[in-house]
């Protein structure tokens, strides 16, 4: 008696641990050990209370020994819910069956005390059988799943099945074989909750096919051991010959509930089954589609590889062709050989026609390939692209257009191939714009040329070479901002006695502008053959040119200052141009003079005359326009101080033994290249001296 009291309250206190192991986490709750938990506390506490002979404790007793079996039950019946979704119906009827056979033995316990040693083993080979069956069911289950809860699951089942048969043969046991056997079954079941890991349930889809063949198998287990029980119900029913009458109505309860559970379970079997064939009908459906999808995409690929490997023989076409020497003599050529090339590869390609057109669709050229009437023609592609925008003429053509018909039967297969014929369009530009910059750079290089032989007539028509006079010395600088100005400065001697010297300025800049200035020379050399005063060479002059002047809306301004070797006297005479620059010891500044209408802007416009006395030595500079409109790239710099710099250059030409005129020569340049030109710079430099000094110098 001490051996089965300290088992049953070892495994009550088993059962304590069991629950407060489900209950670790409210999350992740395990029923299973929380009914194996509450099934051993009642296993454990109803054995223990059958040792006090009282007879409302004998009932506590019996009915905790009935709670103990269906706990068990309920703990089985969970460990499948998560993995094979057992129903809820079975467990109702199993419960059904159990308390109808246990129940009515525990009646019988306690109404027939003379039959208590048979009827506790009835009572206990009852309870193992109704929990061995689901415990084999679950077994048989287990073994033909896999997946990552089953190395668990095999540890509880080898740990639940020791003790059901132990419960099951509690009464043919000697105590201490009793409480060794026990003892060991109880410490498998808390070592096996106590390694148990943490496995969510299986999320499977009713489709699945794994989980509906473990469904499948488990069903037809479950149905085959409803059978055994309803037979082995029957058979203990019908042998065993000294079972009370009551616990036979129980047990015939018992069967009919066993029957009605495996009625239903059957025909649940059949909805899995035709579930699993249905599920497998749309596998094979679906794999048919799969296959079907797979050809297409196979020759899809196929037709790309063969597009791609035509689209590479295309490219080194067009590599080949681009690069020959294309020019327009030999444009339609290559465009002929590019079509050849393309109506060869592209298969299915049945009439091809390209052509250069016009804006309003006229056609310049055009070539054509195949017969645009075939019976196998089904789609028409037309490709058109801009060649320029600004131009439109033959060698220039607007558009380039192709016009391509196929025999293609899909669609897909017609706009894979639309690039191809684009491709065509592209190469036929590019070609055309490859002439036509090769056109241009021909005519760029030939006015180059044009524009360097213009300037280099316009500078042999400057004087290079400075002018040297017994009492002044003249240089003339020109610094075009383009290839050729519009500035004109020039010195010419009149006779022995007069020397005229002229700077000018036509209105513009470029070509127009120096054929203006080469005008003024032709119109000046005619003018002074009969003439030397400055205001009526002017006059002369605005008479000659105002014709063409008015004619392009031109006018020119000019300064002419005559020297009189006799006098030693300056006469000038001002049409519209900027004052010159008079430098000396006693002024340095502009040198004022009365100006007037530049030429070409009046018919009868004229000019006044102004008269200087050399009395000191001294310079004076005749400028264009381009000199002060100089503006470094710092902008805060004044307007005129260009002037000031050159007054004091000539400050420091007084003190220097150095050529003077070199001096501002040199001067302007580093100005033109410090500052920003804008327009073009020409400068006259008259440097003069005294008679007084130059005869003291003769002395």
């Amino acid at each position: 008696m001490i051996w089965e009291a300290l088992l049953y309250t070892l495994g009550t206190g088993a059962g304590a641990y069991l629950v407060h192991v489900s209950r670790r986490s409210a999350c992740d709750r395990r029923w299973d050990a929380f009914w194996l938990g509450w099934g051993l506390i009642s296993w454990g506490a109803g054995h223990l209370l059958g040792f006090i002979p009282m007879a409302w404790v004998r009932i506590i007793s019996l009915s905790l020994c009935v709670c103990f079996s269906l706990f068990f039950l309920l703990a089985l019946h969970t460990m499948f819910a998560p993995y094979l979704g057992r129903e809820r119906w079975k467990t109702l009827l199993d419960a059904l069956t159990l308390c109808a056979m246990l129940g009515t033995t525990a009646v019988c316990l306690m109404l027939m005390p003379d039959l208590s040693r048979q009827l506790h083993a009835q009572m206990a080979l009852q309870s193992g059988f109704l929990l061995l069956l689901p415990a084999v069911t679950l077994a048989l289950a287990n073994r033909r799943m896999a997946d990552a809860a089953q190395p668990d699951r095999r540890r509880l089942l080898a740990a639940v099945l020791p003790f059901i048969v132990l419960t099951a043969a509690l009464p043919f046991l000697s105590p201490a074989l009793l409480f060794g056997a026990g003892a060991t079954s109880l410490w498998l079941l808390c070592r096996a909750h106590q390694r148990r890991e943490r496995v969510s349930e299986r999320s499977l889809e009713i489709d699945d096919c794994t989980h509906s063949y473990e469904r499948l198998t488990f069903s037809l287990h479950d149905a085959s051991m409803a059978a055994v029980l309803l037979t082995g119900t029957v058979v203990a029913a019908l042998s065993v010959a000294a079972i009370p009458r009551l616990s036979l109505i129980g047990m015939a309860l018992g069967a009919l509930v066993a029957l009605v559970r495996l009625v239903l379970t059957i025909r649940a079997n059949r909805s899995v089954i035709k579930r699993a064939f249905g599920y497998v009908d749309r596998l094979e459906r679906r794999f048919a589609e799969q296959l079907e999808q797979s050809g297409r995409k196979n020759a899809q690929m196929a037709q790309l590889l063969k597009l791609k490997q035509r689209y590479e023989q295309l490219l080194i076409v067009s590599n080949e062709h681009s690069m020959r020497e294309v020019s327009y003599e030999n444009l339609q050529l290559v465009i002929e050989e590019l079509v050849d090339a393309w109506f060869a590869k592209m298969g299915t390609l049945l009439y091809l026609r390209l052509s250069l057109e016009s804006a309003d669709g006229v056609v310049y050229y055009e070539s054509v390939r195949g017969n645009p009437d075939h019976p196998q023609i089904r789609h028409t592609l037309t490709e058109q692209i801009v060649v320029d925008e600004q131009r439109d003429s033959p060698l220039s053509p607007r558009y380039v257009v192709v016009l391509a018909k196929t025999a293609d039967e899909e669609a897909d297969e017609k706009e894979m191939e639309h690039p191809f014929y684009r491709l065509l369009a592209v190469n036929v530009r590019g070609l055309i714009l490859r002439c036509l910059h090769e056109n241009q750079s021909l005519e760029l290089r030939l006015m180059e040329q044009e524009m360097e032989l213009a300037r280099r007539i316009q500078l042999l028509l400057i004087p290079e070479e400075r002018m040297v006079l017994p009492r002044l010395q003249a240089k003339a600088v020109y610094l075009p901002v383009a290839y050729v100005g519009g500035d004109y400065v020039d010195y010419v001697r009149i006779d022995q006695r007069y020397t005229c010297f002229v700077v000018a300025d036509a209105s513009g800049h470029g070509l127009p502008a120096s054929l203006m200035a080469n005008s003024i020379r032709s119109a000046l050399r005619a003018v002074i053959q009969t003439c030397w005063e400055p205001d009526q060479i002017l006059y002369r002059l605005n008479n000659l040119l105002y014709a063409d002047l008015s004619k392009t809306r031109s006018f020119i301004t000019m300064l002419i200052v005559v020297y009189d070797a006799v006098a030693h006297k300056l006469f000038l005479s001002r049409a519209g141009h900027p004052q010159p620059l008079y430098l000396s010891a006693s002024k340095v500044g502009l040198f004022s003079c009365a100006g007037g209408l530049g030429l070409g802007l009046s018919s009868d416009s004229r000019y006044v005359r102004e008269e200087m006395d050399i009395t000191e030595d001294g310079m004076l500079l005749v400028y264009t326009d381009g000199l002060p409109d100089l503006k470094r790239r710092d902008s805060s710099r004044c307007p005129d101080r260009w002037r000031r710099e050159l007054s004091a250059l000539w400050n420091e030409c007084r003190t220097s033994a150095e050529d003077r005129i070199a001096l501002v020569e040199q001067r302007v340049w580093e100005l033109t290249r410090a500052w920003q030109q804008k327009d073009d710079i020409s400068l006259l430099i008259l440097q003069f001296q005294t008679a007084a000094k130059k005869e003291g110098e003769g002395a």
